[in-house]
């Protein structure tokens, strides 16, 4: 950190990237090894589709990522690698350090795909001045005419930390790209109202509102179709070619993918993905999901589309991912034996029968080692496809990511873990891998995985019996629910993924406490109280650290990462709880730890739990937005006196690791895995490898259409 003359944190300082970044290796080598060369070749194109297409990440972003990538890339590709352009610079007087600021930013920027982190939406600047950045920028050969006048008009930009730039957000509190920069919020409900009476679902749209006033909808597709008109007042139309170049190049390699497919189930879905990413269709990316439901047990596991929609600020658009990972067979044992163990642990959850679904799908569930991940970030765990109407009716997956986990929840001995006592040190760090795998099982299988939506369909008929009981209040029963087109997305706006986390990782900790449920994982007895002990200390400490992705002043507005607004969530649940169950102890000099009661957490901490969980259960349930976002708004309030609370987890916070991934290479039908070492340098090395020339085509979109999105 950097601190002025008065000793208080600046804000530039505060969003600059440190050198010290830490970064993981994501390390595949080992079930690489080991598959078919026809599956090393599925794999390699699935990995090309989904890098090409996290490209459109940097379009959802902000307005100035597509310049800066195109500037890294002119920049790096023109000195061959970081360690001659390092040379380069320090030849031409630029110092080691400031060199090594400008790795760590690139890094950090190509690791989110943006300029604005994609756990916090906050935004990050460089750790140097804009002169000497300039002036590492125009030491490398590529840095052209063209690549200078490019960083002319970009680069107050980069570097500004005014108010209204430093996060993600509608305007005046933020910035998005998901809308041109003359759309409110007001314009995106206007639009969600029409989208959802035309069961138009956003997921792979951008919104652009024209010079008159009228609203495009712009859908993502290679194919540039004719307009579809979706209202004359107001006047909102369809339009196709959005991310036209990156959409061709996804179908080009899915298309080879298709050719190493392991069975008819894999080409039909990759069809129907084609399909899709060729048109624009939604239902057909849908038809897709349907098809990898039921891939069950794949060597090579994937995913591919618009899928999470965490950073649209009204929550309806997805932001591009896509995945290639091989099934790590012994370890996802534990989680199949969860699977089957699913039916006799979903009524433990405290709502009644007639809340789950009528049937539960038996999903797969399997822990993978990432090959490529592309996207703005990888999670631990999924759970997909995010369509509703598919995970009620039809099933869905759940996937841990296993190699991500483990490098991610890695302790050295001498390591403080900050806000814990000195108590629980030893136990956290030898604990907290195991506890935390048994909660992203829980939180992905019987979270995401559980609950009912009640719903009724173009033909009024609805999916449950008249005469529900509401347990929240049983006079007056049952009173809303979804309406045709409507989503869980469009009814919950702006809140929905946050709450939906909140409810996965309350499933998670309600749960875990069952010795049942443990034994599952290979856990009894005394180990099994470490493990539930451990698992909840986690999501106390882990409420604590969320308050660093949080402004003060916009409410829940304020809120820049849903899971952690979530776990903030659960911690004021806690603390309501009472009894002691959990203490927040303030020391001197920025060392306040955490203390939670063990005795208690089944006596005090899992029936409060238990009464949030069926609180939102129910809202969810019967589409009851009001009372939904009442109750989540009462516990994601951070009151004015955890402020001072907030000040020291600012203070006391460590840069969040980031990913170095292989680079897969097609040497005339032999496919080679490169690596790289886990450091700022291999990430840069890694994206020059799996990019190697300048993408004038990306450049052409932006200078096509940025004018909007300033």
């Amino acid at each position: 950190f950097f601190f002025s003359s008065s000793g208080q944190l600046t804000m530039a300082s505060h969003h600059q990237v440190s050198v010290d970044t830490p970064v993981l290796a994501v390390d595949a080598r080992e079930a690489f090894s080991g598959l078919t060369e026809t599956e090393r070749l599925y794999a390699h194109y699935i990995a090309q589709a989904s890098f090409e297409g996290s490209k459109i990440c940097l379009f959802q972003c902000s307005w100035e990522s597509p310049a800066l990538f195109v500037l890294f890339q002119a920049c790096f590709l023109g000195e061959s690698s970081t360690a001659k352009y390092r040379q380069k610079c320090l030849e031409k007087g630029i110092a080691k350090e400031q060199f090594d600021a400008a790795v760590a930013y690139f890094a950090t920027f190509l690791s989110n795909m943006g300029n604005y982190k994609s756990f916090g939406d906050a935004k990050f600047v460089p750790g140097v001045d804009v002169d000497t950045f300039t002036a590492i920028l125009s030491t490398s050969s590529g840095f052209t005419e063209g690549m200078a006048a490019l960083w002319e008009s970009i680069k107050e930009r980069v570097f500004s930390t005014d108010k209204e730039l430093l996060s993600l957000g509608f305007q005046p509190n933020g910035v998005t790209t998901y809308f041109t920069s003359n759309c409110v919020q007001e314009d995106a409900v206007t639009v969600q109202g029409v989208l959802d009476q035309k069961g138009f679902a956003a997921y792979n749209t951008r919104l652009r509102k024209t010079a008159e006033g009228n609203f495009e909808v712009m859908v993502a597709s290679a194919e540039v179709t004719e307009e579809v008109v979706l209202s004359e007042a107001p006047n909102i139309k369809a339009v196709y070619g959005d991310h036209a170049v990156f959409m061709q190049r996804v179908v080009s390699n899915l298309e080879e993918a298709k050719k190493n497919a392991a069975n008819d189930t894999q080409v039909a879905m990759l069809t129907k993905y084609i399909e899709s990413f060729q048109t624009g269709s939604l239902d057909a990316h849908k038809d897709g999901s349907r098809h990898w439901v039921k891939d069950k047990g794949p060597v090579i596991e994937s995913y591919i589309g618009f899928i999470e929609t965490y950073r649209d600020p009204y929550g309806s658009r997805g932001e591009f991912e896509g995945f290639a990972a091989c099934v790590n067979k012994e370890t996802s044992k534990k989680f199949a034996a969860l699977v089957d163990s699913a039916e006799s642990i979903l009524p433990m959850l405290p709502w009644p029968a007639v809340y789950e679904k009528d049937k539960f799908l038996q999903p797969d569930f399997t822990s993978l080692e990432v090959i490529a991940f592309g996207s703005s970030g990888i999670p631990l765990g999924i759970n997909i496809p995010n369509y509703d109407d598919i995970r009620q009716d039809e099933g869905f997956k759940n996937v841990s990511l296993g190699n991500v986990l483990r490098a991610r929840l890695r302790f050295s001995d001498s390591e403080d873990v900050a806000f814990l006592h000195s108590d629980d040190q030893v136990l956290y760090k030898a604990t907290a891998l195991e506890a935390f795998d048994v909660q992203v099982g829980l939180h992905e299988l019987l979270g995401h995985g559980s609950g009912k939506l009640f719903a009724e369909d173009d033909a009024g008929k609805k999916n449950f019996p008249d005469g529900v009981e509401n347990p929240l209040d049983k006079a007056q029963g049952v009173q809303s629910w979804y309406k045709a087109g409507e989503t869980w997305d469009s009814k919950f706006p702006g809140i929905g993924s946050s709450y939906e986390e909140c409810r996965a990782e309350c499933v998670g900790i309600f749960l875990c406490v069952q010795p049942s449920v443990l034994k599952i994982f290979g856990f009894e007895g005394d180990r099994a109280d470490e493990i539930m002990y451990i698992n909840w200390l986690h999501m106390v400490r882990a409420g604590v650290l969320a308050l660093e992705f949080y402004k003060p002043g916009q409410g829940i507005s304020g809120w820049g990462q849903a899971h952690m607004m979530a776990r903030f969530s659960i911690l004021q649940v806690l603390l309501e709880a009472g009894e002691d169950l959990v203490t927040i102890v303030p020391g001197s000099a920025s060392n306040t730890v955490i203390r939670l009661d063990r005795s208690k957490i089944l006596s005090v901490g899992v029936p409060a739990i238990g009464a949030f969980l069926q609180k939102l259960q129910v809202y969810k349930s019967t589409a009851d937005f009001a009372q939904g976002k009442q109750l989540y708004t009462r516990y994601a309030t951070v009151p004015e006196s955890m402020l001072a609370l907030r000040d020291e987890v600012l203070a006391r916070r460590k840069p969040r690791h980031i990913p170095v991934q292989h680079v897969t290479r097609n040497l005339a039908g032999t496919v080679e895995l490169l690596s790289f070492p886990a450091s700022l340098d291999g990430i840069l090395d890694s994206f020059l490898a799996r990019f190697d020339h300048v993408d004038q085509d990306l450049l052409a979109q932006w200078q096509s259409t940025q004018s909007e999105f300033v």
